[in-house]
């Protein structure tokens, strides 16, 4: 009887799953580039990879801690580190697969992870200038967004009542204040549904494959916007490029993996190209400088001396430097070339509500004194 139990039990265990647990949110770059160095380190003082994996795991929380968990319990399976990487496309992008990938068919993992942290740390550089010199202009217009609202719900609804009563004739501006005001007033929620519909339809409408190459292309040329944009893409190109051919990856499979993680449309379809022509013998400079709208000529000079000699991968690590240094500059430099646009911006607007109310009120004052 009390076998008939205890096989019930471990029936019941058994068919008990463990629930899979969800997690909101990713995984931050930044926990990805701290997993990398340590592992490099641990690898480097002679530990076994899943002994150095179950270390650093013990470090982290959430989705990157169940991710690892996934990850450990493959490669003691019997699999590759590569392989378990590859399942996590989100996580491990294209090149860091390809590049642990390299590392352990030369048995260089290692120092592949090295080249890697190098890697991360300077993207991760290069986004955190992108962001924090975008923080001011963002600051300034949503400022001006709330302040905008702020008057359409208390100030103008008040003002507006008040013109209607008096019979003057009232400007255009003041007019097209009024009939916003009126429908602000009337269908507030309609108004901020609409709003909210039009960000979301913009953000998707920018999303759709086909839209991309046009809106890729035009914050190629946008003044300030297409400077950074172009220096972000180089800067990528040119780093990762180096990276893989470190890590002793051939030209031709380091362009077509760069080509699949660029983000500009543009600039992937011209990396595809490359990869296309340099299989069949062609100098890197000499497809380059074809493009030389998009890629300097001094870039393209560097990277010239870099192929006579030799030392490519040198030579693309110094010019993905001078990008990233223009980027540096641009950022610092950012606040103080938009001040301008945004003053200008913001006194238009004042200026426009200042002559909608005050005109209106002058002409009333005129009605009376005669």
């Amino acid at each position: 009887m009390k076998t008939k139990e205890v096989a019930k039990q471990t029936l019941n265990q058994k068919s008990r799953k463990p629930k899979k647990q969800i997690f909101i949110g990713g995984v931050s770059k930044k926990a990805v580039l701290f997993f990398t160095k340590n592992l490099s380190i641990m690898l480097k003082t002679g530990s076994t990879l899943s002994e150095a994996l179950r270390v650093i795991n013990k470090q982290t929380k959430g989705k990157f801690h169940e991710i690892l968990n996934e990850i450990i319990s493959t490669i003691e399976q019997g699999r590759k580190f590569s392989e378990a990487l590859v399942v996590h496309p989100k996580v491990f992008s294209n090149i860091y697969v390809n590049i642990v990938k390299i590392g352990e068919e030369s048995g260089t993992l290692d120092k592949n992870l090295e080249f890697l942290t190098e890697q991360l740390e300077k993207n991760y550089k290069l986004k955190k200038q992108v962001i924090g010199a975008m923080i001011y202009p963002m600051i300034i217009l949503g400022g001006t967004l709330i302040l905008g609202t702020l008057i359409s719900l208390f100030v103008l609804p008040k003002l507006t009542k008040m013109f209607k009563n008096f019979r003057v004739e009232l400007p255009l501006t003041t007019r097209m204040l009024i009939k916003f005001s009126d429908f602000f007033e009337n269908h507030g929620v309609l108004a901020v549904t609409l709003l909210i519909a039009v960000i979301v339809g913009l953000v998707l409408f920018f999303r759709i494959k086909k839209v991309k190459p046009y809106t890729h292309k035009l914050l190629l040329y946008i003044p300030i916007i297409g400077t950074f944009s172009k220096n972000y893409s180089l800067a990528m190109f040119y780093r990762s490029l180096s990276i893989l051919l470190k890590s002793g990856s051939t030209i031709d499979e380091g362009i077509i993996i760069c080509s699949k993680t660029i983000a500009n449309v543009h600039y992937k379809k011209i990396i595809a190209e490359i990869h296309g022509k340099i299989k069949t013998g062609e100098n890197l400079f000499d497809l380059l400088e074809k493009h030389h709208k998009l890629f300097p000529p001094t870039d393209t000079q560097i990277i010239n001396v870099g192929e006579e000699s030799g030392t490519l991968d040198d030579s693309l690590a110094y010019v993905a430097t001078i990008r990233e240094e223009e980027l540096n500059d641009l950022s610092k430099n950012l606040s103080t070339m938009l001040e301008p646009i945004l003053f200008i911006f913001l006194g238009l607007i004042v200026a426009i509500l200042a002559l909608s109310i005050i005109t209106p009120i002058y002409s009333i004052t005129q009605e009376f004194d005669a």
